[in-house]
C-alpha cells in the first residue's frame, strides 16, 4: 500500500495545463490503487466537471483552501455521476 500525495478536499491544478488560465480542482475521492500510480477523482471549482486523473497529472496548490468541501458527494451514486477521464 502506498502513501497518497493528495487528500480529499485538497485544491490542485493540472500539472500540464492546456490553457493559460487553468481551472482549479478539488480532490473529491482517492481511488483504490489499480495500477502503478495513484488515481484521484477531482472536481473543477468553476466548471463543476468531475474527472479521474493519475497522480502525476495534478499538482498541489500551496496555501489555498477549497470552497467545494461542502459539495463533496455523500453517496456512491453521486460520485459516479458525470465522471470523465481528464
Amino acid at each position: 500500500m502506498r502513501n497518497n500525495k493528495f487528500k480529499v478536499g485538497q485544491s490542485v491544478l493540472p500539472a500540464h495545463p492546456r490553457r493559460a488560465d487553468p481551472d482549479t480542482y478539488v480532490v473529491v475521492q482517492v481511488l483504490p490503487e489499480t495500477s502503478h500510480e495513484a488515481q484521484y477523482r477531482i472536481k473543477g471549482s468553476s466548471s463543476g466537471i468531475e474527472c479521474v486523473v493519475r497522480e502525476t497529472q495534478i499538482k498541489a496548490i500551496r496555501g489555498r483552501s477549497s470552497h467545494l468541501r461542502a459539495s463533496l458527494p455523500r453517496f456512491e451514486s453521486e460520485r459516479m455521476a458525470h465522471v470523465v477521464w481528464c
